[in-house]
């Protein structure tokens, strides 16, 4: 089987339908944790009208999300829902952290290996490496084909993989819903998703700018693993 057969070679970039299945179960586990039972149902409360009120002041936002995918669109309402109810009884630095640490942190430890459907890549013919720069080249060309995160350009070395990516869907549109800490949600799912896959791949990724935390593109840098500079993600 070549690369190119895969069913997620050239897929849209959106949260796994297995992952979304499980986030409801990570989510209920970590708010009762946190906030007992009664406050965990004073939380969905308050996130179910929040997301609905969210939708009806912001149809151009969901018309944008729609244009994505209807899982893109549901998550957008839901996270932003979610994130203001929480942030009405943390404050909304520690609700951020409350929601990195304890429900992207752990979706993107399956989420990631999902969407570069790596047991299968692993299958494929040739190396594994180049096949996982392909798959990150195919998967950047959909997402600038639908103007969701444009790839500006990519330089295909032996041994290193770099994108240049300029815009960023997440930041538009949680930005456009005034709860702009969520367009971190990917930065972070990143930082915790590739490493769980680096040694499946034969990857070291390296990061060093995003759009989300202030830079004016994102650089993604994948190296062969062993051969990527002695530095922080």
């Amino acid at each position: 089987m070549k690369v190119e057969e895969l069913d997620k070679y050239g897929a849209k970039l959106e949260m796994p339908k297995e992952t979304v299945k499980e986030q409801g179960k990570i989510i209920l586990k970590a708010i009762k944790r946190k906030f007992g039972l009664f406050g965990m149902l004073g939380i969905f409360w308050d996130t179910f009208f929040t997301q609905r009120r969210l939708r009806k002041n912001n149809p151009e936002t969901l018309k944008k999300a729609k244009k994505m995918g209807d899982i893109v669109a549901k998550e957008l309402f839901m996270f932003s829902g979610l994130f203001l109810a929480l942030a009405k009884r943390l404050g909304r630095e520690k609700a951020y952290d409350f929601f990195k640490a304890k429900v992207m942190n752990e979706m993107a430890k399956t989420s990631m290996a999902l969407i570069y459907q790596v047991e299968d890549l692993k299958k494929c013919e040739g190396d594994i490496f180049e096949n996982f720069k392909k798959m990150n080249i195919a998967l950047f060309e959909r997402s600038t084909q639908e103007g969701t995160w444009h790839m500006e350009s990519f330089q295909d070395e032996k041994d290193k993989l770099v994108i240049k990516v300029t815009t960023c869907a997440n930041v538009e549109l949680f930005n456009e819903l005034d709860v702009p800490e969520l367009g971190r949600f990917g930065c972070d799912h990143d930082v915790v998703g590739f490493p769980v896959i680096e040694k499946d791949v034969n990857c070291d990724f390296r990061r060093f700018c995003t759009i989300a935390k202030g830079d004016d593109h994102c650089l993604f840098e994948f190296y062969r693993r062993g051969t990527a500079p002695d530095n922080a993600y």
